[in-house]
């Protein structure tokens, strides 16, 4: 080791320079941080790297790779307000989004304001948000094309057409968001980059009128009773006015008054007779469900109200009046004929007994009574009216 050390300050002596105790080799303590240098020639020493490799433990070399754009997708606003009905559509969306291929996320966008901001983000191609106005639930559909065009529909969807069916709610948020992909792609020529706002109300059809609850007729009818074993009552013709009510659509109440029905009657030279009559009648009808022929039945009850008028020689030739109201029970049946909305024509046949049945007599030359007439054992009574149908 000395003697080494002696060889190299007599070479340098030689040389003519002073020995600088600096340039004396010594050992370098490995560096941790630097990594090392390999000579540029073929042999290198054994263990040391390739040329141009990275050193153990470092970064690669080269650029780095640019980082992946983020898909495309639909954001699903996240309602403001704790509105079950509304969280529950806005699940059902995501799940028929899915179904239709497309990626959703929900996104918070806070309260909405006047001015464009950048919510929910230039990755988000359609946007859906739920709301309520006036307790009606409101579907706000946007989509953005590649080309930047804008469309959006603003849907309210009433109660009776699926408002409070979650189900129906987000299909028609999908079917709307689909349209309007279909609109933009059918579009003839490019339109201007500004937003096209396809604002679609709901159609409300008219009313229909309401449903007739009144009624009220005129008429005609003919009263007669039947010979049944005696004599009975020719048909005489009177007047009839009835107002009703409706009840239901297959029952009604028919309020009637007919008459005066005036009948006179063939006796002797020296004695004469007549029969006026006239009814009041409240009636129960059931309506069969056709739609411009009505045929009904009826039961009906109400009072008969007879005035005999009676000459003869045991009066002198002095009119002998007598009156008499006597109920009535009966059935009856008919049909009626819609003319338009508001009237109808129709006719019906009733047969009612009164009690008791009243029977017309008169004396003859001092004989017992003659039997003119009997009413109520049955009578019949046939009318024929047009009818105005009320609200």
């Amino acid at each position: 080791m000395i003697a080494g050390a002696l060889s190299v300050v007599v070479a340098l002596a030689l040389a003519g320079d002073p020995p600088d105790a600096a340039a004396v080799p010594q050992a370098a303590p490995p560096s941790v941080n630097a990594p090392s240098v390999n000579a540029p020639s073929g042999n290198a020493p054994s263990g040391s790297a390739p040329s141009g490799s990275a050193p153990s433990g470092g970064a690669p070399s080269g650029p780095a790779a640019p980082a992946a754009a983020p898909a495309p997708y639909v954001a699903v606003m996240r309602p403001a307000t704790d509105d079950p009905l509304l969280q529950e559509v806005s699940s059902r969306i995501r799940s028929e989004l899915a179904a239709s291929g497309f990626e959703s996320r929900f996104v918070d966008c806070g309260e909405p304001t006047e001015t464009r901001i950048p919510c929910p983000g230039p990755e988000a191609t359609a946007s859906i948000a739920l709301g309520r106005d006036d307790g009606i639930v409101e579907l706000d559909v946007r989509a953005i094309m590649p080309d930047g065009l804008e469309l959006s529909r603003h849907v309210r969807v009433l109660d009776r057409d699926g408002g409070q069916d979650p189900s129906v709610l987000a299909v028609r948020a999908v079917e709307l968001l689909r349209d309007l992909r279909l609109n933009a792609r059918r579009r003839p020529s490019p339109l201007p980059s500004s937003p096209a706002v396809d604002p679609e109300e709901p159609k409300i059809p008219a009313p229909p009128p309401p449903p007739p609850r009144w009624s009220l007729s005129t008429g005609i009818g003919v009263l007669a009773s039947p010979a049944l074993g005696e004599p009975g009552i020719a048909p005489a013709l009177g007047a009839r006015l009835a107002a009703g009510a409706v009840v239901s659509p297959r029952w009604a109440t028919v309020l009637t008054f007919a008459g005066p029905f005036n009948s006179t009657f063939a006796t002797a030279p020296t004695a004469q007779a007549s029969l006026m009559q006239a009814l009041g009648t409240l009636e129960l009808r059931f309506r069969f469900p056709f739609r411009l022929v009505r045929p009904f039945v009826a039961a009906l009850t109400g009072i008969n109200y007879l005035r005999a008028n009676v000459s003869s020689d045991s009066t002198n030739g002095l009119p002998r009046i007598s009156t008499a109201w006597v109920p009535l029970f009966g059935a009856g049946g008919g049909l009626s004929y819609g003319l338009g909305e508001r009237f109808s024509v129709g006719a019906e046949a009733e047969v009612f007994a009164t009690v008791p049945d009243m029977l017309l007599e008169v004396d003859e030359n001092g004989k017992n009574g003659v039997i003119l007439g009997r009413a109520g054992a049955p009578s019949v009574l046939v009318t024929a009216d047009v009818t105005l149908m009320l609200p």
